[in-house]
């Protein structure tokens, strides 16, 4: 018996309302198009691991503090990293449920959880491909840049997020020792889709892409294709094979055509 391959992402507001999204408006969750396709989707809510809020004594991080760290917040690791260890956690569970194919669990996240979902998948090679969905800045998009989202910025709108060393380089991005290509480059060999929306200037496509393309040398160098070399695809089209950027027209949102993106990748790169 074939089983399916698993989407696993973070849901913000439970997965009863999660549910409820899937048929409504927002079109959120595309459940019943993904079972349609023969892909599983699971989703647990954020605040079980982390709320989204700057407080460090109402999720995980009083579980896992290191030594010295003050008990308001750690200095080493934020809640983009704790909402990536949920993921990672739900993933090994996933794999030994018996009623999926435990080779292709990966993750999916739209905007910080695309953030979340590429972390997890950068730190946890048994997560078997990743989609990074207009993420931005901290996720797919440079922060070594002027466009979009700066480092100042994400780090004042969002304290709690990132590592404190991050703020070090609110003025000074361009010092920062490595870029999110880096980042990327530890998901390979596995497939990654890298997705964005022509509107989303603050989440910066064309950084994306660049950074994506950078990356690429390191799946060629370990024997996979990366991005095929070239400008942008036009809105509405994907450039790639395991390593894939699809752009579309319209702005920041995780709706339909996104949806028909993800699956079209985990049909066919994974």
């Amino acid at each position: 018996v074939m089983r399916p391959p698993v989407l696993l992402g973070v849901n913000f507001s439970g997965n009863t309302e999660a549910e409820e999204e899937a048929p409504g408006k927002r079109n959120v969750w595309a459940f019943r198009r993904a079972v349609e396709r023969g892909i599983a989707v699971a989703t647990f809510h954020a605040q079980d691991v982390d709320p989204d809020r700057n407080d460090f004594t109402d999720g995980i991080h009083p579980w896992f503090r290191a030594a010295g760290e003050p008990e308001r917040g750690p200095h080493t690791w934020g809640t983009l990293a704790a909402w990536a260890w949920g993921l990672q956690r739900v993933a090994e569970a996933l794999r030994g449920t018996g009623g999926v194919d435990p080779d292709r669990v990966g993750v999916v996240g739209h905007s910080r959880m695309g953030k979340a979902a590429l972390l997890a998948a950068a730190f946890d090679d048994r997560i078997a491909f990743a989609i990074p969905s207009q993420s931005g800045t901290g996720g797919a998009a440079p922060s070594c840049t002027t466009a979009g989202e700066t480092v100042r910025q994400i780090n004042e709108g969002f304290p709690h997020w990132f590592a404190l060393a991050f703020r070090e380089f609110n003025d000074r991005p361009a010092r920062l020792p490595f870029d999110q290509n880096s980042l990327l480059a530890l998901v390979a060999p596995r497939p990654v889709l890298v997705c964005a929306a022509t509107e989303d200037r603050w989440a910066d496509p064309a950084g994306q892409f660049a950074m994506l393309a950078s990356a690429s040398s390191v799946w060629r160098l370990l024997g996979a294709n990366g991005l095929p070399e070239g400008p942008m695809p036009d809105p509405g089209r994907a450039l790639g094979g395991r390593v894939r950027y699809f752009l579309r027209p319209g702005e920041h949102a995780m709706g339909p055509e996104d949806w028909e993106s993800y699956l079209d990748f985990v049909t066919t790169a994974t």
